[in-house]
């Protein structure tokens, strides 16, 4: 999908936003160094918001949901772990490895409207999903007019 057709979410797309412009700046002036100074990497994130919840998919691919640690704290919500990068017994010949292995991490701040303790987090098929409720106080509700 084109950058400039995604929408903005609120106050979380746009940390979201300067989160990946940031690491985009860094890759072009310094490469991959990001990921290869310390062995880690970012995965890739969409978040989207509706009136109930935020949701975040983090594509973990090749992660087994016990390696994932999801925690929230002070609105900070950090998804870590590790992927354990793979052994092939044959190794003559050309090879070229472009997926990333070792240790991940990833946080987004969150609005202070959200809910910590009734977080859910699902993992099938190589993909993180995680809904934060918003609190009830934050969701719009509908105010009955009554006729005088």
């Amino acid at each position: 999908m084109a950058r400039d057709v995604v929408r903005r979410l609120g106050p979380v797309g746009e940390v979201v936003s300067m989160q990946d412009d940031l690491q985009r700046m860094f890759r072009q002036v310094f490469g991959d160094t990001d990921a290869s100074l310390a062995g880690a990497f970012s995965p890739a994130l969409d978040v989207e918001e509706t009136d109930d919840a935020f949701t975040l998919h983090i594509e973990l691919p090749g992660v087994k949901p016990d390696e994932v640690d999801v925690s929230i704290e002070e609105n900070v919500l950090t998804v870590a772990g590790q992927r354990e990068f793979y052994s092939e017994k044959d190794t003559e010949g050309f090879r070229r490895i472009e997926r990333r292995f070792g240790r991940f991490h990833r946080a987004v701040r969150l609005p202070d409207r959200v809910d910590p303790d009734k977080v859910e987090a699902a993992y099938r098929d190589g993909l993180l999903t995680v809904t934060v409720p918003k609190a009830e106080s934050a969701k719009p509700r509908r105010i009955q007019v009554n006729a005088q």
